[in-house]
């Protein structure tokens, strides 16, 4: 059974609704119906972006939350978006060298730097635009009604949202009704290796007969997904404008089920930690971020006030939404885990030798 024909005829999409919800039924982690549903699309966009090769040429990394889950199961968490970051010299048409040279030459001033970013982003819009293009050719040929990639307004080619005919609802909606492709064009496209991804759905052996995508990947390299983490929480953490609390919780818990696992040690991941605070320094400039304070040993990971009290509320949010395999801490509990980590890590920083970008 091929269930994306299915979905090409209206009249089955009632089977394939109490498909989704006998899977739930009967799902080892009990994952909810409309997470099922949503991830065998999630699986099949990454199938044609790697195994189809519709990202064309260019080096991209799978990274963020979902590559988190799908790729290592080090987060016990349904995450839905597609993080991805194309390789910026590529992107640029460059050789590593040649894009080198005119990126340090834009960290001599302002306007230079801005210029840089300003080409950069143009290129990204170019290049994304063209990924829906041949997105929306490809979904022609499923012959399903809905099915379309759209390149959000405003968003300087960095989001694309993917729509499918979705056949279930759940009472606690928590996911958005459609998938969201993040691209980045000021970022590291490697390295990265390639791990086989399946979907969820593919754990039920009653529905062992049902043919379900499958996606090569190429994920981002384990200390640089870790870091580009840890940043995030520092960002989000200090920034001069109150972050958007909407689904943002997530990020804290991510952090919580790296710094449990094996998957980066903060303490010897040095090459990965100073590339990511060079190029969030001067590629991605956020206001109130000082991003070198981590190198210094002053790493802020847990917001305070007002902030902390509307995360905290996204995180029982996503618990109410069944976003989760399995219950996880509450945020008190996974807060104090990151603060002792930001304690010792600060110290450690403190003894060591100075560190500073290369």
């Amino acid at each position: 059974m091929n269930l994306f024909e299915l979905y090409a005829e209206p009249s089955h999409h009632q089977e394939l609704s109490e498909l989704f919800n006998y899977g739930a039924s009967q799902h080892p982690a009990g994952l909810a119906a409309n997470f099922l549903e949503k991830d065998i699309w999630v699986t099949e966009v990454l199938r044609l972006l790697y195994d189809e090769q519709l990202l064309g040429a260019k080096s991209v990394a799978f990274k963020g939350g979902t590559a988190l889950s799908k790729c290592w199961q080090v987060i016990q968490r349904f995450s839905e978006d597609i993080d991805l970051s194309v390789h910026w010299a590529e992107l640029s048409n460059l050789t590593e060298e040649q894009e080198r040279d005119v990126w340090l030459q834009s960290t001599k001033n302002g306007s230079q730097a801005r210029k840089f970013r300003e080409k950069q982003q143009q290129c990204l819009l170019e290049w994304t635009e063209q990924l829906v293009e041949r997105l929306n050719q490809r979904f022609a040929t499923y012959q399903i009604d809905g099915l379309k990639a759209v390149l959000e307004p405003d968003s300087y080619g960095e989001k694309v949202d993917i729509h499918y005919p979705r056949v279930t609802k759940s009472t606690k909606d928590y996911q958005l009704d459609h998938i969201l492709l993040e691209f980045g064009g000021r970022n590291r496209g490697k390295p990265t290796k390639t791990i086989l991804t399946s979907c969820y759905l593919g754990d039920v052996t009653e529905l062992a007969e049902i043919s379900l995508p499958r996606a090569n990947v190429q994920a981002y390299d384990n200390d640089f997904i870790f870091w580009e983490k840890i940043s995030a929480l520092h960002q989000f953490s200090s920034q001069t404008n109150e972050p958007n609390p909407d689904r943002l919780a997530r990020h804290w818990y991510d952090v919580a089920c790296l710094l449990c696992s094996n998957f980066a040690d903060a303490f010897d991941s040095n090459e990965a930690m100073q590339a990511v605070v060079e190029m969030k320094k001067h590629r991605w400039p956020v206001p109130g971020v000082d991003y070198e304070a981590i190198l210094r040993g002053q790493l802020s990971i847990v917001p305070k006030g007002t902030r902390l009290e509307t995360i905290a509320a996204d995180h029982k949010a996503a618990v109410a939404g069944q976003m989760f395999f399995t219950p996880p801490d509450s945020f008190e509990q996974i807060i104090q885990q990151l603060a002792d980590f930001q304690q010792q890590f600060n110290q450690y920083m403190r003894l060591s030798p100075s560190i500073t970008p290369s």
